[in-house]
């Protein structure tokens, strides 16, 4: 029995709340404060909410003993955020199937990736998965043709195309949005774009339980893109607990040869480092548990930095492999044009400014900053 001493809670301290929450996912038998103590429910409220894990925390305590112990407050919070994750499911699974049904009939394959499918694939139920968008990835081919699908259907389309490997759609639905992220390359640093292509795991794909027709990447690849995503954007908060989760379901789920094949894969792409990362993470918050001889694999270091490697992992290699890998002429003008005349707005966003006159400095500071970005090898 756990002792809430473990878990005194200061509001300034959000380690201790979200220990708490990781406890509470672990299943671990908690001693709970009195339903008096407003403070303590606020807090583990919002961070679960934070961590996108209300509606996972909800299905896992209700079958307990202590779901009755819980503050009224509490328990109808956690419950309206479990029905309104059904509910947004519904609609994003009818949406889907539509969608999926169309690109079919265009004969535009296509693999549901992240939070999407792995909602199906790993959760107890779909809804419990918390997510914004659904991510695709597609064949580099199929860019211009999935756009006017989606077009057709009624969606706006937003973001780079090409310069940032992915686009946005989406459209407006009883009130909200329905987001679809279209990736043609795995993740969109430069390090990590390259790890697999969309041949490659086409062709080991598995298909989606419950949404017919629709496949998704095999668990040993969906792991390692996880971990990329974990440590591909320095916007993101790497420890947010739904991630951690998706991890641990992941890893929980492998069998020895696959967990083998994961590390042997990560350490022949030089991404061990944030591999062993995102697993020891797991095994911190969820008790993950991994074979002492996968650690050790994980635990090799990481290729020597030279000029090659360097340049292999750069942007501007991965621009020149952008632009052998887009299928006409027209596609990679439209790379080389994102890069060199970004919009007006763009401009003034990035770079904090307010004012059309600004527009020429900064595109200037822009064009020869990039340059020096992408030649330096960074």
């Amino acid at each position: 029995m756990l002792i809430r001493e473990n878990y005194r809670i200061n509001l300034q301290a959000e380690e201790a709340i979200t220990d708490f929450l990781c406890a509470v996912l672990r299943g671990d038998s908690l001693d709970w404060p009195a339903a008096s103590d407003t403070d303590f429910y606020d807090v583990l409220l919002k961070q679960a909410s934070y961590h996108g894990v209300d509606s996972l925390l909800c299905h896992m305590l209700k079958p307990t003993a202590a779901w009755e112990e819980l503050p009224d407050q509490l328990q109808d919070a956690l419950q309206q955020k479990l029905m309104t994750g059904v509910a947004c499911e519904m609609v994003r699974t009818r949406d889907l199937l539509a969608l999926l049904e169309a690109l079919s009939g265009a004969g535009i394959a296509c693999l549901i990736l992240k939070g999407g499918a792995l909602a199906y694939t790993h959760y107890p139920e779909p809804g419990l998965r918390s997510r914004c968008d659904t991510d695709f990835f597609i064949d580099t081919g199929d860019i211009r043709k999935i756009r006017d699908i989606f077009h057709g259907l009624g969606y706006q389309l937003s973001g780079w195309i090409y310069k940032s490997h992915q686009f946005d759609c989406f459209k407006s639905e009883f009130g909200g949005a329905i987001n679809y992220d279209i990736h043609w390359r795995p993740n969109n640093r430069s390090k990590y774009a390259r790890v697999f292509s969309y041949e490659e795991v086409n062709r080991e794909s598995v298909p989606v339980p419950g949404l017919d027709g629709a496949l998704t990447l095999k668990p040993v690849h969906a792991l390692l893109l996880a971990c990329m995503h974990r440590a591909g954007d320095p916007m993101h908060d790497a420890d947010r607990l739904i991630w951690l989760y998706d991890i641990h379901l992941l890893v929980s789920a492998l069998s020895e040869p696959e967990l083998f094949e994961f590390a042997q894969r990560a350490v022949g792409e030089n991404i061990q480092a944030i591999c062993r990362d995102a697993i020891e993470k797991s095994r911190q918050c969820f008790t993950t548990s991994v074979p002492g001889q996968v650690e050790d694999i994980l635990a090799a270091p990481s290729q020597a930095s030279s000029i090659h490697r360097r340049f292999s992992d750069s942007q501007l290699a991965l621009i020149f492999d952008d632009i052998r890998q887009l299928p006409d002429v027209r596609s990679r003008f439209e790379l080389v044009w994102e890069y060199l005349v970004p919009p007006a707005d763009y401009l003034l966003n990035r770079y904090g400014k307010k004012g059309w006159f600004w527009v020429p400095a900064l595109y200037l500071r822009y064009l020869f900053g990039g340059i020096f970005e992408r030649v330096s090898l960074r």
